[in-house]
């Protein structure tokens, strides 16, 4: 409401009016709030939001734990390849003469069985009987690689049933080792030394390794009851030495056999039971099953060469 007053005053110059305006605001006064509809429609909009935020962090959180577990699973791949690589290398090396030029050094050494595989109840070396090998998955591939341990001795003199050495060697009865130099190579037991050759200064001596890969259960369960397996190491020739569990949650190996194409020498892996002569392998590619214990499974593949597979002159 608006209410003008006029008045008229009178000075020596003249009338002057004024006019004051007074403004009054009346306000309905009604009871302040929301209405049912209103609540019903911020509830909604809140719950949908929370929804979404929630729905971000879980599937964060899950892309987390993912990463995690693939992290670890490549970890320990990474593992596993480094000493399979560094076994699988060594196959039917034994020394300064290479073991495809001196043939026979042992009925159980020979270039067709420093590297032999168990595959589906077939093996690529005959005569080859595979090991005990405690708790192992058989439906699993199963490597043996021979081979000089590269951390060798030096030799003084060796002849007959006598070796001297420059220094003592932790050497036990029932070791297999293996002596060599450049034109000789002989394998035997250290309680049972009777040597073939003479072997001067630059000879050298060490342990026969005789390594063999496989799968095996590890005892342990996840929290379904599933057994847990894992790749283990193992050397035979060692009489001190267990298995050794490597990486666990690994399911399954598989191996094929890299070999020359004969038409334009490139390399073809096949099945281990369509090799002839282990002597025309180049190559392994193999192939690890990982199973992680909340269902995760990945496998990884990784190509090895071999050495020791030319002949050479030393």
């Amino acid at each position: 409401m608006v209410r003008r007053t006029r008045t008229n005053e009178r000075n020596d110059y003249g009338i002057h009016e004024h006019v004051s305006v007074d403004v009054q605001q009346h306000h309905n006064v009604k009871g302040e709030g929301y209405t049912l509809l209103e609540l019903l429609i911020a509830l909604a909009l809140a719950l949908f939001l929370s929804g979404g935020i929630i729905s971000i962090f879980l599937q964060c959180e899950k892309n987390y734990y993912l990463t995690q577990r693939l992290h670890a699973i490549q970890n320990n791949a990474r593992i596993a390849f480094h000493w399979l690589s560094h076994d699988i290398r060594m196959a039917g090396f034994i020394g300064c003469v290479p073991l495809v030029n001196f043939f026979p050094l042992h009925s159980q050494l020979t270039p067709d069985t420093s590297l032999v595989v168990w595959h589906e109840g077939h093996t690529t070396a005959k005569f080859m009987r595979l090991p005990h090998l405690s708790r192992a998955k058989f439906h699993s591939d199963i490597v043996l690689i021979q081979s000089l341990d590269p951390n060798t001795v030096p030799v003084k003199f060796a002849k007959g049933q006598h070796i001297s050495l420059p220094r003592r060697a932790l050497f036990h009865p029932d070791d297999k080792l293996l002596i060599s130099d450049c034109q000789h190579a002989e394998a035997f037991q250290w309680r049972d030394i009777n040597l073939k050759y003479t072997y001067q200064g630059d000879s050298e001596i060490g342990f026969l390794d005789k390594i063999i890969y496989y799968i095996g259960d590890t005892g342990r369960s996840t929290h379904e009851g599933k057994p847990i397996h894992a790749l283990y190491r193992r050397n035979l020739n060692k009489s001190l030495h267990n298995p050794i569990e490597l990486v666990e949650e690994v399911e399954n190996m598989s191996i094929r056999f890299g070999i020359k194409n004969g038409l334009n020498d490139n390399i073809i892996y096949v099945s281990p039971d369509q090799i002839k002569r282990g002597s025309d392998v180049r190559s392994l590619e193999v192939t690890l099953l990982f199973n992680e214990r909340k269902s995760l499974q990945r496998e990884w593949r990784h190509i090895i060469a071999l050495r020791e597979r030319e002949p050479r002159l030393c």
